[in-house]
């Protein structure tokens, strides 16, 4: 599977580009919770799952690809 890391994420992973072996089925945010240290610090993310927005809840395989990036807001 390729995850496709943006903004603090790829600093956090200490990459932009990961690819990860995924057997069988398992939850996004499973997978990204073992990848980007501190990820459950940042309360708002946009998960997109094979270009489709998606839940933490979403099931991926090995054949998907994920990126995610952190939802910035100010002003």
């Amino acid at each position: 599977m390729r995850i496709r890391l943006m903004g603090a994420f790829a600093h956090l992973a200490g990459a932009g580009e990961l690819e990860v072996r995924v057997k069988g089925r398992k939850k996004v945010g499973e997978i990204l919770r073992e990848v980007i240290p501190r990820f459950d610090e940042f309360r708002d993310k946009i998960i997109i799952v094979n270009g489709m927005v998606a839940s933490e809840e979403a099931e991926v395989g090995d054949e998907d690809e994920v990126r995610v990036m952190p939802v910035l807001s100010g002003g």
